[in-house]
């Protein structure tokens, strides 16, 4: 399935104010981007490692444009974009988040920037609407596939689908992030209540004993240390450390590698707007997609692949809707909360 909102009734408060400077006119775009001098993103997307590097390939192509990026969980993020509105803040541009709910809901309150960034046609087709009204497009892919530490795992005793973790042998063997903090693993578990309802597998899963992170980020350093042997984590971040040498492998469930759409937006009253939106142009270019792949991360435009990775169409994936998430996340959130206390 893939990932598209609903556009439904559309709210009386959307913003639908348009670039006196089209997308495509990149001199003038870039001019007055350099005025501003600066781009700030939000981003629950990659680590921080990540978004450093794509800031950094930003701000060497546009030179006169300093970048701030911060990476954090998305509840995290959210609140502290919440907080900025309230205050009357002007400080943040661009916002990428992994929970969908939270940029339809920044939508309907009419908060973000209607813009349509250059380059949106390459977006493979699934994703390419993501809201057909482009208040926010895709801005990442990201498939949570199981991860495992060989040293502590032998090959043949890993689970090979997402129902095989279930299994009592795994006991204080799993580290996950958390449902309510995390928008991917709350994804994750939207998927798995799909699949296979909530007592029979969420309330199960937690009678294994899961070492639970804030973040999905908080999983692979854990694995690598030999706490826990098995992780519901990021294919990105897997491979990418198993690249650098540690001893982690991946396993693509036979019931289908959950994918989360991350949406990504300007906010309406961002301080660099001009900035904001030359940096989504650069968010769909080719030179972008092939920065992030070198992480092992999903390109978000045709012609670019990930060596060592299946495909998205190979790993059977599964994709709530923007419309199902935005539906259930709320209830996952309270639900997890109560199940495993945090």
């Amino acid at each position: 399935k893939g990932c598209t909102a609903n556009p439904g009734n559309q709210s009386a408060s959307l913003v639908t104010e348009q670039s006196p400077i089209s997308p495509s006119d990149e001199k003038a775009l870039y001019e007055a981007a350099k005025k501003e001098g600066k781009l700030v993103l939000y981003t629950v997307f990659f680590t921080q490692e990540i978004v450093n590097e794509i800031g950094a390939a930003f701000t060497a192509k546009y030179p006169g444009i300093t970048f701030e990026g911060t990476r954090n969980a998305a509840a995290t993020l959210f609140q502290k974009i919440n907080q900025e509105i309230q205050a009357g803040l002007r400080v943040t541009d661009v916002f990428g988040t992994t929970d969908i709910s939270q940029m339809m809901q920044l939508k309907e309150q009419g908060r973000l920037l209607q813009y349509e960034p250059l380059g949106k046609a390459n977006i493979p087709e699934p994703y390419r609407n993501l809201d057909p009204d482009n208040f926010y497009q895709v801005g990442a892919l990201i498939p949570i596939v199981i991860a495992y530490n060989t040293q502590k795992l032998p090959a043949a005793n890993v689970p090979r689908s997402w129902k095989d973790l279930l299994q009592a042998q795994y006991r204080d063997q799993i580290a996950t992030g958390s449902g309510a903090a995390s928008g991917q693993v709350g994804t994750w578990a939207i998927a798995m209540q799909q699949k296979y309802g909530w007592d029979e597998y969420i309330v199960r899963f937690n009678q294994l004993n899961p070492k639970l992170g804030r973040s999905i980020n908080d999983v692979i350093p854990v694995l690598v240390s030999g706490e826990r042997a098995i992780g519901i984590a990021t294919l990105g971040q897997t491979l990418t450390r198993k690249a650098q040498g540690d001893p982690l492998e991946v396993v693509y469930p036979t019931d289908g590698a959950v994918v989360v759409v991350g949406p990504i937006g300007i906010l309406r009253d961002a301080p660099h707007p001009n900035a904001a939106r030359l940096f989504m142009n650069f968010l769909l270019t080719k030179e972008y997609s092939e920065l992030i792949a070198k992480y092992y991360e999903q390109p978000l435009i045709a012609g670019v692949s990930i060596p060592g990775a299946k495909t998205l169409k190979d790993m059977q994936a599964t994709v709530p809707t923007a419309a199902e998430i935005q539906r259930d996340i709320p209830e996952v959130i309270r639900k997890w909360r109560n199940e495993f206390g945090a």
